[in-house]
C-alpha cells in the first residue's frame, strides 16, 4: 500500500498535466499538419472537442481528489455531481467524434486532408479512451508499478479511481 504522501506526490502532478495535455495534444496535431502542409478544418476541431474536455475533467478530478485527501471534501461533493451530468454528453460527443472520424476516411468531403484525418482520428481515439480511463477502467498502467504488475500478472482493468468514487457518491444518496 502506498503512503499518503507518496499519493499526494503522485496526484500534485495528475491534474496540471492533464489540464496541460488539453491545450497541448490538439496544438500538436495542429502544427504537425501546418509544418506536413495537410490542411486542417472542422473535423479536427470537433474531434478535439471531447478530448479535450475528457482532459478538463480528469485534471479537476486530480485536483479535486488531492484537496480530499488533504482534508478539504468540499470540492469533491461539488465536483461529483457535475462530472455524473456530463458523462452522457461526453459519451455523445465521444461518439460522435469517432463516428466523424470514420467519415472522415470515406471519400465523402469530410476531412481537408490526409493529415487532418490521422490527427482526427488520434483525437478521436484519445478521446474514447480517456471517457473509459474516467469512468469505467483505469486504462494508465505506466506511471506506477503496482498497477502495471497487476496488469502483466493477468489481473486486467481495476475500475477507475473516478469510478469508484462516482459508484460511492451515488450509494450515498447522491446530494
Amino acid at each position: 500500500m502506498m503512503s499518503r504522501d507518496r499519493i499526494r506526490e503522485r496526484l500534485r502532478w495528475y491534474g496540471p498535466v492533464e489540464m496541460l495535455n488539453a491545450a497541448l495534444v490538439p496544438a500538436i496535431m495542429a502544427i504537425w499538419c501546418v509544418f506536413e502542409e495537410q490542411a486542417i478544418g472542422w473535423l479536427l476541431v470537433l474531434t478535439c472537442i471531447p478530448m479535450c474536455l475528457l482532459l478538463l475533467l480528469g485534471g479537476q478530478y486530480w485536483r479535486v481528489k488531492l484537496q480530499q485527501l488533504e482534508g478539504n471534501s468540499q470540492p469533491m461533493q461539488r465536483f461529483l455531481p457535475l462530472a455524473d451530468r456530463s458523462r452522457p454528453v461526453l459519451l455523445v460527443l465521444c461518439a460522435v467524434a469517432v463516428a466523424a472520424a470514420v467519415l472522415g476516411w470515406l471519400d465523402i468531403g469530410f476531412g481537408q486532408s490526409l493529415g487532418e484525418r490521422i490527427a482526427a482520428s488520434i483525437a478521436a481515439t484519445l478521446a474514447a479512451l480517456e471517457y473509459v480511463n474516467y469512468y469505467h477502467r483505469q486504462l494508465q498502467h505506466f506511471d506506477h508499478a503496482p498497477d502495471f504488475r497487476r496488469l502483466l500478472t493477468g489481473q486486467g482493468f481495476r475500475p477507475s479511481q473516478m469510478a469508484v468514487d462516482l459508484a460511492r457518491w451515488r450509494d450515498a444518496g447522491a446530494k
